[in-house]
């Protein structure tokens, strides 16, 4: 698999496909029983339909940067005091190396969107 390839289907499935989850279970749910979602919900029904696009573009926004970061840590750019190897991201059908620029190829791809 080519790291363009990846940071592809991360962005589909993890980003669009949760911001598609979020914004259907925020139009659709009209109370729940997990109290961060019992707390938001009143909120996000209360906002106008612009208020509520900008709502769904700060989860999107709070998506990229917490998926850049893992995959920052994954390429080694990105250091965390407790993580001292290298990690080496490969598949089980060849040995090249994945992750070196999976970070910086993901957040190219954000910004053409």
């Amino acid at each position: 698999m080519k790291p363009e390839n990846l940071v592809k289907i991360l962005n589909r499935e993890v980003i669009e496909g949760n911001l598609e989850l979020y914004k259907n279970l925020l139009d659709t749910t009209d109370e729940a029983n997990d109290p961060v979602w019992a707390g938001i919900l009143p909120i996000y029904i209360n906002l106008s339909k612009e208020e509520r696009d900008v709502f769904i573009k700060f989860l999107r926004i709070v998506e990229i940067n917490t998926l850049s970061h893992v995959l920052g840590i994954l390429d080694g750019s990105t250091y965390s005091d407790e993580i001292e190897e290298s990690f080496i991201l490969t598949t089980e059908n060849s040995n090249d190396k994945i992750n070196e620029d999976l970070q910086n190829l993901f957040l190219e791809l954000t910004e053409e969107e």
